[in-house]
């Protein structure tokens, strides 16, 4: 085994150990690894809060976090076929790439391992656990920036990669919503940020100094957003640009107070990581199926939709304002 390799996840399993309660480990029954897109950045510390909580509800889990410290699906190919060799039960990744990944946890399966998905799909999967209904979100951004460009002009958009599957579905959905009912909004421009502020704050600059009829950005992934919304603020254009797109009210309070931006999309990142680890929790111990409810800890009952591959269980669109970001924490 690669040496850092080894230590990344050898790390992991001790920070976990140190984690949990002193029965725990001796007498979790079943193991499963969630894995984030990367480790280190400020949504999915939120995400892990989640995950934390409902470790602690079910002694029968012995949660692991573990993930690569940058974006690539390669460093997450490489993780997983170090873990495969363990057997955990399940493996639930946030997939960097849908397509590349899909030979390793097809591996995993053949191994006797559960395969999931969150927050990023993959192309095979048992059970995927969403951030939002896709067309949902991708509605509801461009009604938010509709709001304050009006039903004409041009728009550019940052995203994270032109892979990461959530990003993809999101684009698909505003060009859908814009085509049915905004025809006069353009999109002029989309470039990726990765999951980098600065990337994004740089990208915003050069979209500010080059698109004269520019009306508006969405900036996709809660880094890229306070990217954005810092390049229109210091450009004094605050009120002439609309900033939308999704991110945490921790890293957006101050932008959603002096006004830069009117509204943030997301879900409730500490939910996603819970929900995650009882799903999970479902599969192995009952099954999961289409229209069949199950109940989620403090989240109630949820119900798996059938889809394309599968089912899935997403979360409901949250919008933070100046008037309730306050109210949450994360």
């Amino acid at each position: 085994m690669n040496r850092f390799l080894h230590a990344i996840v050898t790390s992991s399993l001790l920070i976990l150990a140190a984690s949990l309660p002193a029965s725990a480990a001796t007498t979790a029954k079943y193991r499963i690894v969630i894995m984030p897109k990367l480790v280190g950045i400020g949504y999915y510390d939120a995400v892990k809060q989640g995950v934390d909580a409902a470790a602690r509800e079910l002694p029968q889990m012995q949660v692991t976090w573990t993930g690569p410290a940058q974006d690539q699906v390669e460093k997450q190919i490489e993780i997983i076929e170090k873990l495969i060799p363990s057997k955990p039960n399940v493996i639930a990744v946030a997939a960097n790439d849908p397509v590349a990944i899909v030979p390793v946890l097809k591996k995993a399966r053949n191994a006797g391992i559960h395969v999931m998905s969150w927050d990023g799909d993959s192309q095979f999967r048992e059970f995927f656990v969403n951030l939002v209904n896709f067309d949902d979100f991708g509605a509801q951004m461009v009604e938010a920036t509709k709001a304050e460009t009006g039903p004409k002009g041009d728009i550019a958009i940052i995203t994270t990669s032109f892979t990461a599957p959530n990003q993809s579905s999101w684009i698909a959905a505003i060009k859908k919503h814009i085509y049915a009912k905004y025809p006069g909004l353009k999109i002029v421009d989309i470039r990726p940020a990765g999951e980098s502020t600065e990337e994004s704050y740089r990208i915003a600059q050069d979209y500010l100094k080059t698109l004269p009829n520019l009306k508006g950005i969405i900036a996709l992934g809660a880094p890229n957003l306070p990217g954005a919304a810092r390049a229109v603020k210091e450009a004094g254009r605050m009120g002439k640009i609309a900033v939308v797109g999704n991110s945490t009210p921790n890293l957006m309070r101050d932008y959603l107070k002096d006004g830069t931006v009117k509204k943030v999309l997301l879900w409730n990142a500490p939910d996603h990581g819970y929900l995650t680890v009882y799903s999970a929790y479902r599969l192995l111990s009952e099954g999961l199926k289409p229209e069949a409810p199950f109940k989620a800890g403090r989240l109630g009952n949820v119900t798996p939709q059938k889809d394309a591959l599968n089912m899935q269980v997403a979360l409901p669109v949250m919008i933070f304002t100046k008037d309730n970001v306050d109210n949450y924490h994360f």
